[in-house]
């Protein structure tokens, strides 16, 4: 027990024995709610203990509902991630292996990782002209597209010019499978909130912490075994322990982006224009709505899946893809500097997190509907 706790539990215990209230009671909120009971200098001990416990009542009532929320969060996107990245650490592997079995060219490796990669961007212009068709698109949804897919068709040239291209392929079949898993079981299994759509403010905020999460995962990575394509690479036998440890990370990094991102969208700092019709262009009303985050199930429909199988895993697979592709590329060249191996990991890390944030942006602009001012429960997407 801390020293506020000890003060708190001292005040409290003062007031129920003698009913004086503490002189400053606004630095204890059981105390505040005392207070606005209107009930303060009850008579007997029995009647100010029943006040205090009422009064905790209320703080544990208050607290439940981001309570509940973050639950919903971590418990749907923490075991989705978790699961999607022990089966791509293990696909990852095997692939692996066997191209080293079957001594495969360099440069079949080379064009198959050039064919897979643009999964990616095909995917993302079959979305946007779904999204045109319906009438859904919007101006930050297409240029969304046009960068996230212009970064992966980047990546692969990159990947081409430098040599990486025939190292990464492994890394990437890992990837299709994991973004085609988590579509799986995000279609059945939907995270929704009501929180608005993002926007560049909201956007920004969470981008900068996802790049500095990320960065610190990624230094963390580097003490823990090696995992998935990278131990088949230094010819160690598979590891289910190793796998997990890279899902728990990977979740870990997931759950606080969603997180942040749910957050900063409701946040009337950040996302203070909510449409003229809604009661979040009243900022004294913006108390009575109240953030909701649920996990659900659902048997989807054919749009939904089309949804999940091309919008949204289109541009995840391109943002992942496009990663892969530059970060082979960087680490190609690094390898042929001066620079040590623990240098040369800080700034692949470094590399790699001023990515994350930077193509955060289109990440989640790509998927943004045109659907006037409606705010109810939608299926959160990130990345």
């Amino acid at each position: 027990m801390g020293q506020l706790d000890l003060d708190a539990k001292i005040r409290i215990e003062h007031f129920i024995e003698s009913g004086e209230m503490p002189a400053d009671p606004e630095n204890s909120g059981i105390f505040n709610l005392i207070g606005e009971g209107g009930t303060t200098g009850a008579e007997s001990r029995v009647d100010r203990l029943k006040e205090v416990l009422e009064a905790g009542m209320e703080l544990l009532e208050a607290a439940k509902g981001p309570g509940l929320n973050l639950l919903n969060v971590a418990g749907h996107t923490g075991l989705i991630i978790a699961l999607a990245t022990c089966l791509r650490q293990y696909v990852g592997y095997h692939v692996e292996h066997a191209l080293r079995e079957g001594d495969t060219p360099e440069a079949t490796r080379a064009w198959a990782t050039v064919a897979l990669a643009m999964m990616g961007p095909a995917l993302t212009l079959m979305g946007a002209v779904r999204r045109e068709m319906a009438g859904e698109a919007t101006w930050k949804s297409r240029l969304g597209n046009l960068c996230i897919a212009s970064a992966a068709l980047g990546g692969s040239v990159a990947a081409v010019l430098t040599g990486a291209a025939s190292k990464v392929f492994p890394a990437l079949t890992g990837g299709v499978v994991y973004i085609m898993a988590r579509a799986v079981a995000q279609s059945f299994f939907p995270l929704k909130d009501n929180a608005g759509p993002a926007n560049a403010a909201s956007t920004a905020v969470t981008a900068a912490a996802y790049g500095a999460g990320q960065f610190a995962l990624a230094e963390l990575g580097k003490v823990m075994p090696l995992s998935g394509p990278a131990r088949a690479a230094g010819e160690l036998g598979h590891d289910f322990g190793a796998d997990a440890i890279q899902a728990g990370l990977n979740a870990l990094g997931m759950v606080a982006d969603v997180a942040t991102l749910i957050v900063c969208k409701s946040w009337h700092v950040l996302s203070p224009q909510r449409g003229l019709d809604s009661v979040f262009s009243d900022p004294e009303s913006l108390q009575q709505v109240a953030l909701e985050v649920r996990a659900g199930v659902q048997w989807p429909t054919r749009t939904q899946l089309a949804d999940a199988f091309v919008n949204v895993a289109g541009v995840r697979l391109s943002f992942g893809h496009t990663l892969t592709l530059f970060l082979g590329a960087i680490a190609a060249i690094l390898s042929e500097s001066q620079f040590g191996d623990d240098t040369q990991g800080h700034m692949l890390n470094g590399c790699f997190a001023i990515m994350m944030t930077v193509l955060y942006f289109p990440l989640i602009f790509a998927n943004l509907k045109q659907t006037g001012n409606t705010y109810t429960l939608q299926e959160t997407t990130t990345s």
